[in-house]
């Protein structure tokens, strides 16, 4: 638009109705030509001046036309996996993220003229609300001549993308159609989906079957819904230090910073663990608890053995068998306590070992204060390996399973459902474990590996938020981690970590949004100050009349003027009013999308 034209396409269309005009004084002139005998030559010259008038307003009159038209949007659309695959062999070096158009001043431009006015009036009975359709469809109708593939670098996808939108709104379709791209490109994915989504895990199975023989052995699949069809999933097993595996389990623990009891259950799980490692034990959830439980003096005779022949040597174990043997021990305690003593004597003097010492100091606890200070970390460990969920957290050596270092290493493809909708609290549990996990997978990669793409999606955000999500959104680009996380509501991270601050620290992470039908006021303005301002025109009618001071003379005067106001260059309220799958993208740099997803249909051929 020029600085002093101005076209609002939304009034009535006057172009065509002068192109009427004219075709019917071109046919009232050809009448009178036909039936007076009217000179050809001034008949021609008048039939050249009025088609060249109509032919001049012409295109005005379809421009107004098709803008009209293409307020009533277009139907939901669909996409078959085979295109998809297509559209990511012929962009390796982009990512798709559907159907879309650049949302510049212009179209702002349009929605702040339509909010004035009655869509009725414009594009008739066709214009109404459709029970059928929740939201506006003229929003994505204003540039839908403009629509084409939305093409974003594949690099740019480790600053991470936070998907917001209601329920229903079309978050789980976005995932399909990102998941099956990650998938193509050969990357280790893994999706954490409280919900347990049927659709999603489907995407992943099909993706990569579709991929050839080669790729569907990549896919795993854990929901404690459904053990029978589950791969174990070890959450314990990748760890940088040993402390790591007490710190992630003891978080866990409901409570406030600097907890006694929060501080205790670390320290006895840190006792535990460092003694089962020098042991070779593996510290499995289920081990962890049995040990708790009522196992200590067990784990004691084993680490003092293990630990006092190493040092020692093989004259220990004779050692031990002569000390049980005089003092009688026919009880596992009382075995404990002879081998504390042979651990002070014969060990300490030659090589001291502080992780044993606070495993028998732990024997020496009071029991019944012991089990008070551990009362918090019991049930979790209950939870967590009660019935089908030992063997599938804590498998053996000899059952099929896999685990987050596994899955980036061999570019594993893992649904990790939740079934958060059965039992959430274990549900949000195994989530916050798994996140931890990767959150030391990815410590240990930055640490001693080159990075290597690794795509999480995280539906239903809020569920299984922690500290280490917030450290891979902070960290984990320097080890190849590209993070989607969905949400309804940014209230959702407030109420999770009982921490505005941590919220935000979320949402501050997240380069890229992808905006949804939004309802919460809050998230729409969150979403709404990453858009600029624009200045919008309009035109002002004014009107007035007075009399001079004999009160004979009258004037009067009608004018119009260009005007100018600042405003949002993506109206907030319309973030409520988005159809499904439909969204705003605002992407990291300022660049606004407006776009459309297509439904990725997996059955199809």
């Amino acid at each position: 638009m020029a600085e002093w034209s101005y076209t609002n396409y939304w009034r009535p269309n006057f172009e065509a109705a002068e192109i009427a005009a004219w075709a019917g004084s071109m046919l009232a002139a050809t009448g009178i030509h036909l039936t007076m005998g009217m000179p050809s030559t001034p008949y021609a010259i008048t039939m050249g001046v009025q088609s060249a008038f109509a032919l001049a307003a012409l295109p005005r009159a379809i421009a107004v036309y098709r803008a009209k038209k293409s307020l009533l949007g277009v139907p939901v659309s669909f996409t078959s996996l085979p295109k998809l695959l297509k559209i990511v062999e012929e962009n390796p070096e982009g990512f798709y993220y559907g159907e879309a158009f650049e949302w510049t001043q212009q179209y702002g431009q349009y929605a702040f003229e339509l909010l004035s006015r009655d869509l009725t009036k414009i594009i008739g009975k066709k214009g109404r609300r459709n029970a059928a359709i929740k939201g506006t469809r003229w929003i994505h109708g204003l540039g839908l001549r403009d629509e084409e593939p939305c093409i974003r670098p594949v690099g740019q996808r480790d600053i991470h993308t936070l998907v917001a939108g209601t329920t229903g709104a079309g978050k789980t379709r976005w995932f399909d159609m990102a998941i099956a791209q990650c998938i193509a490109r050969g990357e280790a994915v893994i999706v954490i989906d409280p919900k347990g989504d049927r659709g999603l895990a489907e995407t992943c199975r099909q993706t990569c079957a579709a991929l050839g023989p080669d790729h569907a052995h990549r896919f795993k699949y854990f929901h404690p819904g459904h053990p029978e069809k589950s791969m174990s999933l070890a959450l314990t097993k990748n760890y940088g230090r040993a402390t790591e595996i007490a710190s992630r389990i003891a978080v866990l623990m409901k409570s406030d910073a600097g907890d006694p009891f929060q501080a205790f259950a670390m320290m006895a799980l840190n006792n535990v663990i460092q003694s089962m490692l020098i042991c070779n034990i593996q510290p499995t959830l289920v081990n962890l608890r049995r040990t708790l439980e009522d196992d200590v003096p067990g784990l004691v005779c084993k680490v003092v053995r293990a630990y006092g022949t190493e040092v020692v040597g093989p004259m220990f174990d004779q050692l031990c068998e002569a000390a049980v043997i005089k003092q009688k021990a026919q009880t596992l305690e009382h075995k404990a306590k002879v081998f504390r003593r042979l651990y002070y004597d014969e060990v300490v003097p030659i090589k001291p070992n502080s992780d044993i010492e606070g495993l028998l100091t732990q024997l020496e606890h009071d029991r019944t204060h012991f089990s008070k200070m551990i009362a918090g970390l019991l049930p979790i460990l209950v939870m967590l390996t009660a019935g089908s969920m030992g063997p599938l957290l804590s498998p053996t050596e000899d059952a099929e399973s896999t685990n987050m270092n596994l899955v980036i290493n061999s570019d594993q493809v893992l649904y990790l459902g939740l079934d958060s909708l059965s039992d959430p609290m274990v549900g949000s549990t195994i989530g916050s474990l798994a996140l931890a996990d990767l959150a030391s997978t990815a410590g240990e990669i930055y640490n001693h590996r080159l990075p290597k793409p690794v795509n999480i999606f995280v539906d239903e955000c809020a569920e299984v938020l922690n500290d280490q999500l917030i450290q891979i959104l902070n960290k984990g680009r320097g080890a190849g981690i590209n993070l989607y996380i969905a949400t309804q509501t940014i209230a959702d991270f407030k109420a999770r970590m009982g921490d505005e601050a941590k919220a935000l620290q979320v949402l501050a992470n997240a380069n890229h949004i992808v905006a949804l039908r939004v309802l919460d006021t809050d998230t729409q303005e969150f979403i709404s100050t990453k858009l600029p301002k624009s200045r919008f025109a309009y035109v002002m009618r004014t009107q007035a009349t007075g009399t001079g001071d004999n009160a004979i003379k009258h004037n009067g005067n009608i004018g119009e003027r260009l005007m100018e106001e600042e405003g949002e260059r993506f109206p907030t309220a319309l973030l409520g009013e988005l159809p499904d799958l439909e969204f705003l993208a605002v992407f990291a740099g300022g660049d606004i999308r407006k776009g459309r997803i297509p439904i990725l249909n997996i059955d199809a051929a």
